[in-house]
């Protein structure tokens, strides 16, 4: 059974793994120049990755047929979020209470229940379906739209899953490692299984503001949910103590998508 998870930027970002790790590669310390946030507590831990690496030999072992790509998009990706993710989410964090923070990530989390529900039901997750459901009627009228998790308070915690998972219980393998422009880290799979949530996300359309997302509310609703994601995200590029980030990162995110797939 699947109890809590990372809020995404996707996927995919690695938030619980680094310490441990990096234990396991050499080290070398230096300053960075990126603007001071606030940390989220993670929501999933994985005690599967925690401690060093016994088996060296893994790290260089995942499929990654277009590395000089997927390179030259984490380096994008590095200067994107200093110099860009960052600064925005520092100013966000400096004008919003901690409450009213915490109040945005859970209502978009609330919105996220769709994707676990249908997830969790195309898995034959049926207890997980229901409790997604349940989760879902409490905090949208206890929680008052979302903005309040009563529903863990009382046990109900996220079951959370994507299509990405979902295509992987299914029996399709990850494919090559990918590395996207602002998502980060991902494979074919769990690409095509990122579009998949997005378009039926757009289609269900909860609370009506795809239809023209080229207005000011959709574009500032889809920034403020990108920026609540980074929150969520305690990774830093190049923060790591070692020279081989890339591969430190790629095999971190090929062994935990293993892992929720297997769960």
């Amino acid at each position: 059974m699947k109890t809590s998870s990372l809020s995404p930027l996707n996927s995919a970002l690695l938030v619980v793994l680094m310490a441990g790790l990096a234990s396991g590669c050499a080290s070398t310390s230096g300053t960075s120049a990126t603007p001071e946030v606030k940390l989220s507590t993670p929501k999933r831990v994985f005690p599967e990755l925690q401690g060093p690496i016994t088996n060296k030999k893994a790290i260089l072992a995942v499929n990654d047929p277009l590395e000089s790509f997927n390179r030259t998009m984490y380096n994008f990706n590095t200067n994107f979020d200093r110099y860009v993710f960052l600064p925005v989410l520092s100013g966000y964090q400096l004008v919003m209470p901690d409450i009213a923070e915490e109040g945005v990530s859970n209502f978009f989390d609330n919105l996220g229940e769709l994707r676990n529900f249908y997830n969790n039901l195309l898995q034959g997750e049926l207890t997980d379906t229901a409790v997604t459901v349940g989760r879902f009627a409490v905090n949208t009228t206890v929680g008052i739209l979302g903005l309040w998790d009563p529903a863990s308070h009382i046990g109900m915690n996220e079951r959370r899953e994507d299509f990405g998972q979902t295509l992987g219980k299914w029996g399709v393998g990850r494919g090559a490692y990918l590395v996207l422009p602002i998502f980060g880290p991902s494979s074919v799979r769990d690409t095509a299984g990122l579009a998949t949530d997005n378009v039926i996300k757009q289609e269900v359309d909860m609370l009506g503001i795809y239809d023209n997302c080229w207005d000011t509310g959709c574009t500032a609703y889809t920034a403020l949910e990108a920026v609540d994601e980074r929150r969520g995200v305690g990774f830093r590029y190049y923060e790591t103590g070692t020279p081989f980030e890339y591969e430190l990162v790629r095999y971190a995110n090929t062994r935990m998508r293993e892992i929720l797939v297997s769960k």
